[in-house]
């Protein structure tokens, strides 16, 4: 036992890599047998469910992505700390704990942007981030301590009747998830934080990060009930018409990054909408949404912060002929964008006609066209981005290359192929 603990000690590099796969292996049965839909308490601390378990693999898997590309003597010890603050955020059954782990993961993703960002404007990024988030998470904590003084427990409820309100304060409490989530108008601090971060920074952020406001919302819902309908449906339309404008942004940017980050909004304003449905269907397809995205989005970070590395430049106008430098990466690069782009048969795809009928049988049938505009709208998006690194002519510093299976690839098929696979036996989440 002892030589077990010793060999998942934190390791960089192609060592990490694989002591995270590990961690999947390990952790497997225990996430895949979760015994019912309430969950269960694994000793004072740990609690797996129907919400947390496919998260809490999600945090093992991408880590072993994040390592495969982090440099040893840079970024990898916090990418364990990051993935170790999601993992029992993820995982604890206790509210104070929560908050403290939820605040926790901002260490280590400001130490990636401070120390290895490439611009003078990651110390606003990094602001940005700590104001946003220490700020929304100020009457969370307040309602911590009213609900402690009232119940004298932070034990998340797993039975609590939905249909109760959580009142202005709970109204109140609720916000720091949806910066997290991120919701526009909250949005600004994220986009920022990814176009200043490296790679591995803009995986975790878009893959475990924004995931934290998901499973928040659900422990509080499940907890305390949910917000009143009038509100419900105020955050609904703020949420859906945001993801819109998210996406429409998409179509005017010309930095890779940026883009990728604003068709983040609008993937996750669809979990947001989903999850203040109320319903179990909506529930659902929130998850199976966070787990696609959680992927899909890191592959994108992941192969353009690579061909980053070639070519030195963000810009669309320039990081061109991508298919042209390395063929044999350019399928897989399509896969990724293909998920993102929630086309069948991907998870994506799955979880936005799941979220659909959520939200179609909560809310009124005027969501329907904001829904189609966001589904057209990222699609378009995601194909500006695909045509403008992938055709067109490589800067002339640069001559193609045929050396078979690089990282590219690798990033590819471990992004897409669980996306793919996840898609014929959803049963798994």
């Amino acid at each position: 036992m002892l030589a077990v603990l010793l060999g998942l000690l934190p390791s960089f590099g192609e060592v990490g890599c694989w002591q995270f796969f590990t961690l999947c292996f390990l952790s497997s049965p225990i996430i895949l047998y979760r015994g019912s839909l309430e969950g269960y308490v694994m000793g004072d601390f740990f609690i797996l469910d129907d919400w947390s378990s496919s998260l809490v693999f999600l945090c093992f898997w991408l880590g072993a992505l994040m390592l495969m590309i982090s440099k040893p003597e840079l970024s990898g010890l916090s990418v364990w700390g990051v993935v170790f603050c999601c993992f029992l955020a993820f995982s604890c059954w206790n509210f104070l704990w929560f908050y403290v782990f939820f605040e926790l993961t901002l260490v280590p993703m400001a130490i990636m942007i401070l120390k290895w960002g490439m611009q003078p404007e990651r110390i606003t990024a990094t602001f940005y981030m700590f104001l946003y988030t220490l700020g929304g998470s100020i009457p969370f904590l307040v309602f911590l301590v009213f609900v402690f003084w009232g119940e004298s427990s932070f034990f998340m409820g797993f039975n609590a009747d939905l249909l109760g309100g959580l009142g202005w304060w709970g109204c109140c409490a609720v916000v720091v998830f949806f910066v997290k989530i991120p919701c526009y108008p909250f949005h600004l601090w994220l986009t920022k934080a990814h176009v200043e971060a490296p790679t591995t920074g803009s995986m975790a952020l878009a893959g475990l990060l924004l995931k934290l406001g998901g499973i928040g919302l659900m422990r509080v819902f499940l907890s305390f009930g949910q917000l009143s309908y009038s509100v419900q449906v105020f955050w609904a339309n703020v949420g859906i018409w945001g993801g819109v404008l998210s996406s429409v942004a998409c179509l005017r940017q010309v930095d890779s990054k940026a883009l990728i980050a604003y068709s983040s909004v609008g993937h996750m304003c669809l979990v947001q909408l989903s999850i203040l449905s109320g319903s179990s269907v909506g529930w659902l397809g929130a998850l199976f949404m966070m787990v696609a995205h959680g992927l899909s989005s890191s592959g994108l970070f992941g192969i353009i912060g690579e061909y980053y590395d070639k070519v030195k430049s963000r810009s669309l106008m320039v990081c061109s002929g991508f298919e042209m430098l390395f063929p044999s990466s350019g399928i897989w690069w399509c896969m990724v964008v293909f998920c993102s782009m929630s086309c069948p048969p991907s998870l994506g795809f799955l979880g936005e006609v799941v979220m659909g009928m959520g939200v179609c049988g909560s809310f009124p049938l005027g969501f329907i066209p904001c829904f189609l505009l966001l589904f057209f709208f990222s699609g378009a998006s995601m194909m500006v981005l695909y045509t403008s690194v992938s055709h067109g002519s490589s800067g002339s510093s640069l001559l193609p290359s045929f050396r078979g299976v690089g990282k590219f690839s690798y990033l590819g098929v471990f992004h897409a192929t669980p996306l793919f696979l996840l898609f014929f036996f959803p049963g798994f989440l």
